[in-house]
Parts: structure tokens; C-alpha cells; sequence
């Protein structure tokens, strides 16, 4: 299935209104007055409209919705981008858009709308905010957009407008409304109802020197069922409220037992380093991802890992079986930080379709493709790339300039927030 990467999704975003309105307006005949400025209020505010409901949708986390961004992680970056650019689309329509003498309850809905969503957004998009607030709070604010995003809806009903006189573009962003609506009530009220939790116990905490602690989940009853790459939403009683957070699986799906591998990254993950302790009841729900080998076009493949970014490759290289010709390249600051170099080095011992390499830039330096392939035409691999970012811009950058295409690169994204 074709999946719609953001470099694609606001085109078509784009592209939808502009033939929308296009046909609109060359086919009416009404008597409303209106000028450029008003087409173009208008339709920044239907974009508004539109890519916020579209946003909505995706914080469902609904699988189908997932496939069609090619994972979670993926879709969450879209949506966080989409919210910025909403913002100033937003802001074009409170500048642009023609302003009648008469009052209507909706202009002063409008304004409200206009400062809760900035406010909302910026809360939920601006860096140095976000370092600031503690997550559990940053999310609960993060719920009420829905509840701007309706008075922003109300305030476009109670006025006049050129785009009720438009049949297809009054559909199309009235529609869209509706589900942006549907899915943000779903999300905030319905959602645990639907999507039940597993329940685990938490059999062995191991800490590495590092900030990394891994953890060891047994299931109470029923047992998660995942595929190796991907990741899930885990809670821990009594730890930040019990507030569910994103943790990529390091074990195979054949283990019996979940296991976690977490670096302290923020607030959240540096409490489950001092106060998490064996015997903690979890909670576990979902499966997200699209990061999996099985899928990409080519079974010669390049592994590409930093730091943490080792976790999904733990589960890779048990599941790799002997069609693939995998090269796994872990890219660490000193050996000290290899706390899984033994157990990998064990699993591909057996398998000689796949090469483990550890490059540690102390003594090595920073690893580049030039490397390992100076020569080797890359075009038919397939990419898997988890780390940081810089890093995986870097790669990204390096094999584009290799001739690899973008297509052929799959990557996970590590900011969730």
C-alpha cells in the first residue's frame, strides 16, 4: 500500500481546495458580494478548517488510518507540522478576511477561537514550552483543542460567509468538520473504551550506566501480540499518574515476557530510572508501527542504528531468517554503551546472512556510508534507520547522494510530543 509522506500530504492538501473552489466559483451565479480578499480569507480558514480536522483523525491512532501515513510516528510528525502551518493560515484569515459593520454572535466566537487555538498550538508545538510543562498537564490542555476547534466551527455558522453559498466547498469543509468533531469526541472520551488495556506485572528492572534501564513485562493473563520493529503504549501504576508513553518492543515476539529498553530523555523517563521497581503493575495497549523489514522492496538491507536506536534491530536480527542479506552498523559514543553487543553478536553467530558492526567515535570516528560503501552500488538496498535525528539526517543525506531512493529509506521518528 502507497503511503502519504508529509512532502506529498500538503500538496494534495492544497490541491484539493484550489479545484474545489475553482469549480465553485466558475459556476456561481448567486448574489453574494465578495472580492479577493474574501476568496482569499475564506480559504485560508477552510484550509484551517480541514487540516485540523484532518488531525484529529489522526490522534485516533486508528490502524487504517496509521497504514495510510506508513506508522504512528510518521503521522505524529505530520500532525504536529500541520498544526503550525493551521496556525498561520489562522492568522492569514483574521488579517485578510473583509470585516462587516454589522454584529453577528459569531465574531466574537471567531476571536476566542482564534487566541485558544494559537495558544493551544503554541503550547503544543513551541520547544521551549514544552520542556517547561510537565507532560500529564501538556496533555491535558492538548485535549480542550477540540473544544476551540468547535467554537471556531460556531463562529463560522454564525456568519455570513461566501464559502454557505459554495455547494461543493460548503460539503467538503462542513464535512470535514464533522469527522474532525467525530474523531476528536472519539480520541478524548471514547477511545479507552474500545481499545482495551493488557495487564502486565513488572518482572526485573536492570539499569545500565548509561541513563538506560531495561524492562523485563510479564502478563498478567492475556498476552501482547506484535510484530518485531514495532512499538507500544505503556503505563506504569503509581508513576506520573499513570500517563501512557511510547516504548519501542526489544523482544521478540516469540518471548514470552515484553521487553522495554528506555534512555532518559524527559521528565517521564527519568522518573521510570529512579522509582520503577520489579513487582510495578503495567498496562499495555496497542501495537504501532510500520517500521518492518519484511515489507521493503529488497531483501539485501543496510541496518542503520544510534545509540538507543538499537531497540528495534534486537527484535530484527532474531526474526532475519536466511532470505535477507542484512548488515547491522550500531553507531555508539564508547563500547561501554554496546549493553546489547553480546546478545546480538550471540544471535547472528547462527545466522551469516546477517554482519554486525559496532563503530564507537571515540576510537573510530563518526561512522559515514563512504565506509563501508565506497564502491558498492546501494540502489537495490533497502534502508532502516533509528537514532537521533542529526544522525539519521546525516544518513539520509549520504545515501540520497549514493543514489538510494527516498522510497527505499524507512526511518523512525522519536519525538512523540
Amino acid at each position: 500500500m502507497r503511503t502519504i509522506k508529509q512532502e506529498h500530504y500538503f500538496p494534495i492538501i492544497i490541491a484539493i481546495h484550489f479545484i474545489f473552489w475553482w469549480i465553485d466559483l466558475t459556476l456561481y451565479k448567486g448574489s453574494y458580494e465578495y472580492n479577493s480578499k474574501t476568496i482569499a480569507g475564506e480559504i485560508f480558514s477552510s484550509w484551517v478548517v480541514t487540516v485540523f480536522a484532518a488531525n484529529f483523525l489522526m490522534a485516533t491512532r486508528a490502524k487504517w488510518v496509521e497504514r495510510i501515513f506508513g506508522g504512528l510516528d510518521k503521522m505524529y510528525m505530520i500532525h504536529r507540522r500541520s498544526g503550525i502551518i493551521a496556525i498561520v493560515l489562522l492568522l492569514l484569515h483574521f488579517i485578510v478576511v473583509p470585516r462587516g459593520s454589522v454584529f453577528t454572535p459569531g465574531k466574537p466566537m471567531g476571536f476566542y477561537a482564534l487566541v485558544l487555538i494559537l495558544l493551544g498550538v503554541l503550547l503544543s508545538a513551541a520547544p521551549i514550552l514544552k520542556r517547561k510543562i510537565k507532560y500529564n498537564k501538556w496533555l491535558i490542555f492538548h485535549k480542550f483543542m477540540g473544544l476551540f476547534y468547535i467554537l471556531g466551527i460556531a463562529h463560522s455558522v454564525n456568519v455570513p460567509t461566501l464559502t454557505s453559498e459554495l455547494p461543493i466547498v460548503r460539503a467538503y469543509v462542513y464535512g470535514m468538520a464533522l469527522i474532525g468533531i467525530i474523531a476528536w469526541f472519539y480520541r478524548a472520551f471514547l477511545y479507552n473504551l474500545f481499545n482495551k488495556k493488557l495487564n502486565y506485572t513488572v518482572n526485573s528492572v536492570k539499569r545500565f550506566d548509561d541513563d538506560i534501564i531495561e524492562i523485563s513485562l510479564k502478563p498478567d493473563n492475556k498476552q501482547l501480540a506484535y510484530q518485531a520493529g514495532q512499538f507500544t503504549f505503556v503505563s506504569f501504576k503509581g508513576i506520573n499518574r499513570q500517563e501512557a508513553h511510547p516504548f519501542t518492543i526489544s523482544s521478540h515476539p516469540s518471548d514470552k515476557n515484553l521487553r522495554l529498553t528506555v534512555k532518559a530523555l524527559g521528565d517521564y523517563t527519568a522518573d521510570l530510572q529512579t522509582s520503577l521497581k520489579e513487582g510495578t503493575k503495567a498496562k499495555v495497549q496497542g501495537t504501532f508501527g510500520q517500521f518492518n523489514f519484511k515489507t521493503a522492496k529488497y531483501k539485501k538491507q543496510l541496518w542503520l542504528a544510534g545509540g538507543i536506536g538499537i531497540t528495534p534491530f534486537l527484535s530484527f536480527v532474531k526474526e532475519a531468517n536466511t532470505d535477507y542479506d542484512a548488515t547491522l552498523v550500531w553507531s555508539i559514543k564508547t563500547l561501554k554503551e554496546a549493553n546489547y553487543k553480546e546478545e546480538i553478536e550471540t544471535v547472528v553467530s547462527d545466522k551469516p546472512n546477517v554482519k554486525f558492526i559496532i563503530n564507537n567515535s571515540d576510537t573510530k570516528g563518526y561512522f559515514t556510508i563512504d565506509k563501508m560503501y565506497k564502491s558498492i552500488d546501494l540502489k537495490n538496498y533497502s534502508i532502516f534507520i533509528c537514532g537521533p535525528e542529526v544522525m539519521r539526517e546525516s544518513y539520509i543525506k549520504q545515501l540520497l547522494q549514493k543514489g538510494v531512493s527516498i522510497r527505499d529509506i524507512h526511518y523512525e521518528e522519536f519525538s512523540f510530543r
